[in-house]
């Protein structure tokens, strides 16, 4: 059986060791670029799994993680009806973009396969665990998250190759979770954008299964679209 290299980590509250800060840029973190996750939000006491969602993180100068937790998520919701501060969480790196899908729209799923497995090997390549710190700012409806590291799991020793595909698969997701938040005028514009993104995939990749998910996304897309615009952006019939 292949072992997992498991590397440990000082507190966010003692001094930034060289080799941490390291070790997470090397990961691919960095402090002006967000570098897109999948979360697992856990219960303090227990395992019991809270949330799945994607997220994008930055490094901070003191070896911890810097995410925005914006007002509809659930665990936004949790957050305040709660009233908790702080939470266990894990942290899954990788480049496949089944997993940020997965996140997403099968979250069922994907929450039973985090309850039995730390950093489960079938999603993730490298998987960052410890305690995520929140702090709401009202006005703004955003709560900021900062993620002290205790532990990194190491699953695969040898990386992926960076695909345009893949790049272009997580970016259209993105779009696609920003939908319900965006302005009407940006609203207009995401289909296209979308539509763009997966023109580069079916360039990009032979792959059906990518090409698949490139047409679910922007079929979610163009009704999501369609439904935000319905409800909150076109103009209403003032005799009606």
């Amino acid at each position: 059986m292949r072992r997992v290299r498991v590397v440990l980590l000082v507190k966010a509250e003692v001094m930034c060791r060289d080799e941490d800060r390291k070790l997470l840029k090397r990961l691919g973190f960095s402090v002006d670029t967000w570098g897109e996750v999948v979360v697992v939000f856990l219960e303090e006491k227990g395992n019991s799994v809270i949330s799945v969602m994607p997220l994008g993180l930055k490094l901070l100068e003191n070896c911890s993680l810097s995410g925005r937790l914006f007002r509809g998520s659930r665990i936004y919701d949790y957050i305040l009806n709660t009233g908790v501060r702080e939470l266990k969480c894990k942290i899954c790196i990788s480049e496949d973009p089944l997993l940020f899908y997965a996140a997403v729209y099968e979250k069922k799923k994907v929450t039973k396969v985090f309850k039995k497995s730390l950093c489960p090997r079938s999603y993730c390549s490298v998987c960052l665990s410890g305690s995520c710190i929140f702090s709401l700012a009202r006005e703004e409806d955003v709560i900021t998250l900062e993620l002290h590291v205790d532990r990194v799991v190491i699953r695969r020793a040898l990386p992926k190759v960076f695909t345009r595909a893949s790049a272009a698969l997580i970016e259209a997701l993105v779009w696609l979770t920003k939908v319900p938040y965006m302005s009407c005028e940006e609203v207009e514009k995401v289909v296209e954008w979308v539509e763009l993104l997966k023109t580069s995939v079916y360039r990009s990749s032979q792959q059906k299964v990518f090409k698949e998910l490139a047409d679910e996304i922007f079929s979610k897309t163009i009704e999501l679209v369609k439904n935000v615009e319905d409800s909150r952006c076109r103009p209403r019939d003032k005799n009606v």
